[in-house]
């Protein structure tokens, strides 16, 4: 059998892994635009900031993909998949037959339609290749402009103040992490985001960015200058009819799957490709997983949840099922965890239910959202203490109605499980 893998992050890391258990002999062939090991996004702002080396964000090396038999087609892109054929075409034309094939190719910075979003200074923060130019780029910045207050426009920011510059966020709608907070958390975060020097401008969108010529001569070795060429340069942005001075933009709207790839074919697609439990599309011999695929959360709703875990989990599951084997995913999880200028934040599942708990102590704030007596969210701030705690519960689907709000208590544990009716443990008063 010859597998083929669109893709080179963590859900085609891991299915090659799986695949390679139960399958020792089958061919595989991955091809991937970037060139170079698979390494974890989840630390490119630290990288920017400069508190994590560069060589700590690859997670495999060179020798992973000789260890486990993959041919790898290294800076090739992938214009688009005929399942009907079985194969693959590749931008230059070359095609690749296959018999089973994953997609794994991940999501894309949305481009947004502003004018001058092509000026020079202007930066998605997606890829290592744009943290690396993003890194080239700064000793020519004082001021940013970061466009998205969510979870990576949240941690960008805070790299890039933390390297001595002056940053403004903006944020259409009307908080920060807003698919992450309600209201009362998303205020807690922007409060220490001014604290630390951030501006946060909510409710706000970036008409324009505007920029200047900047002039460069080209020189021959001993001689004077004999050409000049113009580039322009961001200087500022238009935001709500008001010009905000900035040397720096970047661009953390969003992301969109790149279901480009199966555009006009048999494979269903939403907002990503439509994937069942087995990380199977409906083409059967074709299977996704990571950014790209759409598939059930934990509470049954069809959606893209793009973190590293669920990336990790569905190329799991995809290399078992890849291989023959049957394997399931009993759902998504819905679970983000930041720290913003050293205040935890957590998000787990759901802010909507019938009863919501909530208590402040020892400069903690738990949020709980119960409905029919189970936990289906937690937002936390100050700790992540018992995070994974929580995350255990909403998977479970326990019932916890029995223990009220000794939920809250920031010592709970599974001991309460065991024992809700006991006495409370001693906590600092």
């Amino acid at each position: 059998m010859k597998l083929v893998i669109i893709g080179n992050g963590p859900a085609a890391t891991s299915a090659i892994e799986t695949f390679r258990r139960v399958d020792p002999a089958s061919e595989i062939v991955l091809i991937a635009r970037e060139v170079g090991p698979s390494y974890s996004p989840c630390p490119l702002a630290e990288y920017v900031e400069g508190t994590v080396p560069r060589a700590s964000l690859f997670w495999r090396d060179e020798a992973f993909y000789r260890v486990y038999g993959v041919t790898t087609l290294w800076g090739r892109t992938v214009e688009r998949v005929q399942p009907a054929e079985h194969q693959v075409v590749l931008a230059d034309g070359e095609t690749i037959g296959y018999d089973r094939l994953l997609i794994a190719a991940g999501a894309s910075t949305l481009r947004l339609p502003i004018p001058g979003f092509d000026l020079e200074g202007v930066f998605s923060f997606k890829t290592l290749a744009d943290a690396d130019a993003l890194l080239a780029y700064l000793p020519a910045a004082r001021r940013a402009l970061v466009i998205g207050a969510g979870f990576i426009g949240l941690e960008v920011a805070q790299a890039l103040q933390r390297r001595g510059l002056a940053v403004t966020v903006v944020e259409m709608l009307d908080r920060v992490l807003p698919l992450m907070l309600d209201e009362e958390m998303a205020a807690m975060v922007q409060k220490r985001l001014e604290e630390n020097g951030v501006t946060v401008r909510l409710k706000s969108q970036v008409q324009a960015l505007q920029g200047k010529s900047r002039r460069t001569r080209s020189t021959a070795r001993g001689k004077k200058p004999r050409s000049s060429k113009s580039r322009e340069r961001v200087t500022r942005a238009v935001v709500d009819q008001q010009e905000i001075p900035c040397d720096l933009v970047i661009n953390a709207a969003g992301v969109r799957p790149n279901t480009q790839l199966v555009a006009g074919t048999e494979i269903a697609t939403d907002v990503g490709i439509r994937v069942d439990e087995h990380m199977r599309t409906t083409h059967p011999d074709v299977y996704a997983a990571g950014d790209i695929a759409q598939g059930r959360d934990l509470f049954g709703q069809s959606r893209v949840i793009a973190t590293w875990p669920n990336a990790v989990a569905g190329g799991q599951v995809a290399g078992y099922n890849l291989a023959g084997w049957h394997c399931h995913l009993p759902g998504l999880e819905d679970a983000n965890v930041v720290r913003i200028f050293g205040l935890p934040v957590v998000s787990l599942g759901r802010r909507e239910g019938d009863a919501t708990l909530r208590r402040v102590q020892d400069g903690v704030v738990r949020k709980l959202t119960l409905k029919a007596g189970r936990v289906v969210g937690l937002q936390q701030i100050g700790t992540a203490d018992n995070a994974g705690l929580f995350l255990g519960l909403i998977k479970q689907g326990r019932d916890v109605q029995a223990l009220g709000e000794t939920l809250l208590d920031m010592n709970f544990n599974y001991g309460r499980l065991l024992h809700p009716t006991g006495p409370l443990l001693p906590r600092r008063m």
